[in-house]
């Protein structure tokens, strides 16, 4: 529930407003070499509906890592590089501020149901990615 996909971003506009990630990422979808897909950080390539999970975030921080010890081959590739780990930086502020928005909305539902306010932490706690 907590983990959205591209399209999730894409329609929760007050959340995506003015980043150029979302936009960036659903342009590259949209090209031919990438098949309907995009990179996440450069590195995993993902379909707009699949999840973007921390998992993802924490496998390519690892690949990053792996290739550190590799330079890039020239300058279109440097851009390239700093390109994808702007993108991640900027995603990952995204989903953490999606994630952060939805938990609100679902706090705020609950906060319509006379539960003990003690309960809404439990449900919260379990909804929310491990």
């Amino acid at each position: 529930m907590f983990d959205p996909s591209l399209l999730d971003l894409v329609a929760q506009d007050s959340v995506v407003i003015g980043e150029t990630v979302v936009a960036e990422y659903m342009e590259d979808t949209k090209t031919s070499w990438s098949k309907g897909g995009y990179w996440l950080g450069g590195q995993i390539k993902l379909m707009p509906t699949e999840k973007i999970t921390d998992e993802l975030f924490a496998r390519v921080k690892q690949i990053y890592v792996e290739k550190s010890d590799y330079g890039p081959a020239n300058s279109w590739e440097m851009a390239s590089i700093w390109r994808a780990q702007r993108q991640f930086t900027e995603i990952e502020t995204v989903v953490k501020r999606y994630r952060e928005v939805i938990r609100q909305r679902v706090l705020a539902e609950l906060a319509k149901t006379p539960l003990p306010t003690d309960v809404h932490g439990i449900i919260i706690s379990n909804l929310m990615p491990k």
